[in-house]
C-alpha cells in the first residue's frame, strides 16, 4: 500500500514498516539511488546581462578612474558558463635597461697607486618579461581568447613574477570579452606610466609646463625639491630650471606618487 504525504510517498513494506520513497522514483518503479535528477539552471542572457552590476564589493576595486572588476569576481560570475581554459606562456624573455644615474668607476692604478686611467660604465640591470596568452571555450561552444605581457615598467612590486601576473591579466581580459564588460580589470593595472619608463632619457632643459607642473605639485604636497634630488639625479641642481627633460620627468612621476599617498592618508 502507498501513501502520499508531504511531497513524498510513503510506502508500507511486506514487512509492515512504513518507506519514504521519492515520487519520481516510485513512478518509474525505480530505486532512489537509480533515479538520475538534472540541476536545471535558470536562463541568462550571457551576451545582455549587466554583469558589472552583479559584482559584490570585495569583487571591486576602486581605482582613481573608477570601480575595477577583481579577478576572482569575474570568475564566479562566468563559472557556469565555462567548458574549459587554458593559460599558455608565448614568451619568457629578459629585457635589458641601463640606468645612466648608476655608473660604476674603474680605475686603474700604476705600482706606486697613482691613477693612470679613470672610466666609468654605465650598469645595466636584467628583467624579466612575460607573455601569456589565455583561452575560454564555453559551454554553448564559443571560444574567447586574449593575452598579456608583464615586466618592470608595468609590473609594480609583482615584477618578480611577471608570468603569474601576465596569466592573470590574460584571464581577466578573456573574462571582460565573455561577460562584456568594458572596465578594465583591477590585475591590469599600473601606478606606472610606460611612456615615461621607456622614453629615451633627454638630456635637454626642462620644458616650461614642466617647471611650472613641479613646482605647483611640490607646494601641493608641501615638500621641496630638495626632498627628491637624491631620486631623481646625482647631479648638483640648485632649483627646478636646473632640471633635464628626463628628470622632470621622474620628478613629476614622484610628485604624484605623494599625492596618491597624502590622498590615501586622508582618507583613512
Amino acid at each position: 500500500m502507498v501513501e502520499h504525504q508531504s511531497g513524498m510517498l510513503n510506502k508500507i513494506s511486506e514487512d509492515g514498516e512504513r518507506v519514504e520513497v521519492d515520487e519520481l522514483a516510485a513512478a518509474a518503479h525505480l530505486p532512489l539511488d537509480e533515479i538520475i535528477t538534472e540541476e536545471i539552471e535558470p536562463e541568462v542572457d550571457l551576451d545582455t546581462e549587466d554583469w558589472m552590476s552583479k559584482l559584490n564589493p570585495d569583487e571591486i576595486f576602486n581605482a582613481e578612474k573608477g570601480p575595477a572588476p577583481r579577478l576572482h569576481g569575474l570568475r564566479r560570475l562566468a563559472k557556469p558558463f565555462i567548458l574549459s581554459e587554458e593559460s599558455k606562456v608565448n614568451a619568457l624573455i629578459v629585457v635589458q635597461r641601463q640606468n645612466p644615474e648608476r655608473t660604476h668607476s674603474l680605475e686603474t692604478r700604476n705600482g706606486n697607486g697613482d691613477v693612470m686611467s679613470q672610466s666609468e660604465h654605465i650598469l645595466t640591470h636584467n628583467y624579466p618579461m612575460a607573455s601569456v596568452t589565455f583561452n575560454i571555450t564555453l559551454k554553448d561552444g564559443r571560444t574567447f581568447s586574449d593575452s598579456a605581457d608583464a615586466y618592470y615598467s608595468n609590473c609594480n612590486e609583482l615584477g618578480n613574477y611577471p608570468t603569474a601576473v601576465a596569466s592573470a591579466r590574460a584571464e581577466a581580459r578573456c573574462l571582460r570579452k565573455i561577460l562584456g564588460i568594458k572596465e578594465h580589470a583591477a590585475e591590469e593595472l599600473s601606478d606606472k606610466d610606460a611612456g615615461e619608463e621607456l622614453a629615451p632619457n633627454d638630456d635637454n632643459p626642462i620644458k616650461p609646463e614642466q617647471a611650472k607642473l613641479i613646482d605647483k605639485i611640490l607646494k601641493q604636497v608641501n615638500t621641496s625639491l630638495k626632498d627628491l634630488l637624491t631620486e631623481i639625479t646625482i647631479r648638483e641642481v640648485f632649483s627646478v630650471e636646473d632640471l633635464t627633460t628626463g628628470e622632470a620627468r621622474k620628478a613629476l612621476r614622484l610628485l604624484n606618487d605623494r599625492k596618491k599617498q597624502n590622498k590615501r592618508k586622508s582618507k583613512k
